[in-house]
């Protein structure tokens, strides 16, 4: 019948043919932005396209913008995908806490399978058991590694060398990301290396360009992601991911053959002797999870784990370093605090949180207020699932808009102003479960390097204002540092490079 349809198309005339052809166009154009059924509201996309191209630039604000009219869940059209923003603290826990599995999925993005060796990790697996062994045996590895006395030793170990790096200025001003980044990567080098490189090792210097260029390959997502067919053309941006992703899967490698060579079972050194003691003990018992605990699960979990304890952990320190050079009021105060409960020699302890309260705040503050993951690394729903009263397909996209969370007017007194006392009680002590704060998501998918991350800011932080002052460089006072957000991402709001002073108090 086919056939015959067609020969009768052919055989009527140039004029049939071109209005059966515009139907047909139009029937596509149609299908392509068709808003399904029971789907959340939003604007309408273009053909092929969709609004891809309507939120380049500084999504997180335009979909929070959007809410006045759409309301607080979003659905518009990525490509060939769709998408729902969710943009309150509502909706994300209706999603996130109380339909955990439902939402705990990834997109099948391009751009993840070429940098994860087709998703052999945590952050862009599939929700599976072989991904919840990895989280669990993740989870155990930071508890044994990057928690208490064996966590302060090595931040105060590299805290000492970054403060004689920064001694050597003599008060001149300094770019304050160069010295961050590797301190950042020496602690997580000796976490999950066994390495204590000196600031300037070129091995170092090295993976934070690797890291930085992947940041700026990625940028705002491939198009590739949203238009498969793509996938099959050699473009720059695909190539450019997978040179890097060449480079630094080499460097991993590398470390798995110099851990195995010198690995002991009763010495396990670092993270990874951790992960290849779960290997070998899995392989000794003949357990059915040898094929979940490959070489290549186990790069791509030690990569994860590297990831998610640097770059962020970099970038919201560059932010906390502007704004206490923005705001010397509250810097004096936060010394002042460290100073009565700390003195001038004693360094910080993970113990003594709760015992600073208005420094924990001003932390959680710098949280809040950089939302540097401002729309977070998206989710997809495993099944059709309602949410609210909206029928969200399997495999829809997910994105929770952290920045709206966290400047939502109905939520927080003056969201645009930097207070601490957003997270303060009337009594001074830490808020510690403050509505609409998810710095780190929740869920099945919250942050793995959450409690590191955590860690790490606060015995930097402290130590930073127990023994620095931070002011803006004579001549610039009047330009605010924090005007100074790179724009064109959705990945992270960083921060462009400035300068500071950074004294010795005395």
């Amino acid at each position: 019948m086919l056939l015959n349809f067609v020969e009768t198309i052919f055989t009527s005339g140039s004029g049939t043919i071109t209005v059966v052809l515009l139907t047909i166009l139009a029937s596509l154009i149609y299908w392509s932005i068709r808003r399904p059924n029971g789907m959340p509201p939003g604007p309408t996309g273009l053909p092929v396209v969709g609004n891809m191209f309507d939120f380049v630039d500084t999504p997180h604000v335009k979909f929070k913008e959007m809410t006045k009219k759409y309301g607080n869940v979003i659905a518009v059209k990525m490509g060939q995908q769709w998408m729902i923003v969710l943009n309150q603290i509502d909706v994300v826990r209706d999603a996130l806490l109380r339909k955990p599995d439902e939402f705990a999925g990834r997109p099948d993005f391009y751009s993840f399978d070429i940098f994860s060796q087709n998703r052999k990790n945590i952050a862009s697996a599939d929700y599976s058991a072989t991904w919840k062994l990895h989280r669990k045996l993740s989870h155990s590895a930071i508890r044994n590694f990057a928690t208490g006395k064996k966590l302060e030793r090595i931040v105060h170990e590299v805290t000492e060398r970054i403060g004689k790096r920064i001694d050597e200025q003599h008060g001149k001003p300094i770019d304050p990301k160069q010295v961050v980044c590797l301190g950042i990567y020496n602690i997580l080098g000796t976490l999950c290396f066994a390495h204590k490189y000196e600031l300037d090792d070129p091995r170092i210097t090295w993976l934070v360009r690797l890291s930085h260029e992947t940041f700026e390959a990625f940028g705002v997502g491939m198009l590739a992601d949203f238009i498969p067919v793509l996938r099959f053309l050699p473009t720059p941006g695909v190539r450019r991911l997978k040179q890097l992703r060449r480079e630094r899967f080499r460097f991993l490698y590398d470390e798995l053959k110099l851990h195995r060579e010198s690995y002991d079972p009763g010495n396990i050194r670092d993270i990874f002797d951790s992960l290849l003691l779960a290997q070998n003990e899995t392989i000794d018992e003949g357990s059915d999870l040898v094929e979940s605990l490959t070489d290549a699960h186990l790069v791509g979990t030690i990569s994860d784990l590297f990831e998610a304890g640097t770059d962020t952990t970099i970038i919201t320190l560059h932010w906390t370093l502007a704004i206490m050079a923005e705001y010397p009021d509250i810097q004096k105060k936060v010394a002042m605090e460290i100073e009565e409960v700390l003195g001038h020699e004693r360094p910080s302890s993970l113990e003594d949180r709760g015992r600073l309260p208005y420094t924990e705040a001003t932390m959680m503050e710098v949280l809040r207020f950089s939302s540097i993951g401002p729309m977070g690394v998206p989710h997809a729903t495993t099944c059709d699932v309602m949410l609210g009263d909206f029928q969200i397909p399997k495999d829809t996209i997910v994105s929770i808009n952290h920045y709206a969370l966290h400047f939502d007017e109905e939520i927080w007194d003056e969201p645009k102003l930097f207070k601490p006392e957003h997270f303060l009680d009337d009594s001074g002590s830490v808020r510690q479960h403050p509505n609409s704060f998810l710095p780190f998501s929740a869920g099945r998918r919250s942050c793995l390097g959450e409690s590191l991350a955590k860690a790490e800011l606060f015995l930097i932080f402290t130590w930073f204002l127990q023994n620095y002052e931070i002011s803006k460089v004579p001549g610039a006072k009047g330009e605010s540092l924090l005007g100074r957000i790179k724009s064109g991402t959705s990945i992270a709001r960083e921060l462009d490079s400035y300068e500071i002073i950074i004294k010795r108090r005395a």
